[in-house]
């Protein structure tokens, strides 16, 4: 079975029509959804079937209600007290806490407790957790890994696995990590598979690991928000941290993603704009995850106004009402630009994006256009920004 986005727009179709119980009816509530986006339109109701399910989804299409919804509505009654029956695993500590404060909110409703596995705290705070008994444990494959071979997790009663963000899994080294996990789940369960490409040579190494999969394709790789206006501005190297600077004071510096190449890079131009008089944080690999969830929250709650990252937050990381997002670099991967600008423009808002561009990174530009079939727009309010002097390899009439 095949679901493409197309075939299930513009139906109307209501939480309550899907299949969900009163409970998860009630958890829809709080996490304040009005009505079903058609990723979770199209698995929710295949989920709570028993299928299982392989699907293409960018992040903010809500994915991680599309499956912890009908998940934690369906887990078994029975099985043993402490051992989890769902697994979630993810390549990023900061997906594993997003997706665990949603089960979290889910599960207030349906019942059921969900922990968070993930390096970079304390393992012996997440084993006593462990011995009280969970039923869905999140987790990082390394963390998981660690615990797994100390003895410290149970994954034998485990009726559904999901590997969510499977493609960047695979491209950050995990295959081995992924398939000593599965070897340690049982083999009759159900298998949920999320990724930003269906692609067959991309997700090779695991795909056989959903047998018989109902197949979703809810946004092309590649598919920008159309709520998010791109813009570009020729920059020679050396000025990109002045014309930054300027663009802040310009447009306002109030809950700003900028994205950077490079940890030390990213943690050099924080304490530059906080010279500069900016309220700044920083998330990079770099930072321990209490500095990285300390420097998140404050930039959620609005105690930090503009927030410098790496590639480290593009994926997974729902912060509402981002103003706008500088790229500061262009991103060697054109998947990863996608997903640094789909951080604004969430939730039926509107959004803006700015790339910094020298010409050296033309063609790392240029990748870009290709892949979202854009061509981005000169930034419209660039006069009296000195962005050093540039030689024209952006044609100033290009349109978008």
């Amino acid at each position: 079975m095949y679901v493409r986005e197309e075939a299930r727009k513009g139906e109307g179709t209501s939480f309550r029509e899907l299949g969900l119980s009163p409970e998860a009816l009630e958890a829809v509530e709080k996490l304040g959804y009005n009505s079903p986006t058609p990723v979770q339109e199209a698995v929710i109701p295949a989920v709570l079937d028993g299928r299982n399910v392989m699907a293409a989804a960018q992040t903010g299409t809500g994915k991680t209600a599309a499956f912890l919804l009908p998940v934690l509505d369906r887990l078994g009654s029975e099985g043993r007290k402490r051992a989890p029956r769902g697994l979630v695993v993810t390549p990023t500590r900061e997906l594993a806490f997003q997706i665990a404060r949603v089960a979290e909110v889910v599960g207030s409703s349906t019942g059921y407790r969900s922990l968070a596995i993930v390096g970079g705290v304390g393992m012996e705070s997440q084993r006593k957790q462990l011995e009280r008994g969970c039923d869905i444990v999140v987790a990082t494959p390394g963390r998981l890994i660690d615990l797994l071979d100390r003895g410290c997790v149970e994954l034998s009663a485990v009726e559904v696995l999901v590997l969510d963000e499977a493609d960047r899994m695979l491209d950050m080294g995990f295959l081995p990590s992924v398939q000593t996990i599965v070897k340690q789940v049982p083999h009759r369960r159900q298998t949920l598979l999320f990724s930003a490409t269906l692609g067959d040579e991309v997700l090779k190494p695991i795909v056989s690991l959903a047998k018989d999969p109902v197949r979703v394709e809810v946004s092309p790789q590649g598919s920008v928000a159309e709520s998010i206006e791109q813009y570009v501005l020729a920059v020679v190297p050396e000025a990109k941290k002045r014309v930054l600077v300027e663009v802040l004071r310009r447009e306002g510096s109030r809950r700003v993603l900028v994205f950077v190449r490079g940890k030390h890079r990213a943690e050099h131009l924080s304490r530059i704009l906080c010279k500069k008089g900016f309220s700044c944080g920083a998330v990079h690999g770099n930072r321990t995850q209490g500095q990285r969830s300390r420097a998140l929250a404050q930039f959620g709650a609005g105690k930090t106004d503009v927030l410098v990252a790496t590639d480290v937050l593009a994926r997974g990381v729902d912060v509402s009402e981002v103003a706008y997002v500088v790229n500061l670099d262009v991103p060697h991967e054109p998947e990863a630009y996608v997903h640094r600008i789909g951080r604004t423009g969430r939730a039926g808002e509107r959004g803006w994006a700015l790339t910094l561009c020298s010409k050296e990174e033309y063609a790392d530009l240029r990748r870009i256009e290709r892949l979202t079939g854009t061509t981005i727009a000169p930034y419209p309010r660039a006069d009296g920004i000195d962005c050093g002097e540039p030689e024209p390899f952006l044609d100033s009439k290009r349109r978008p």
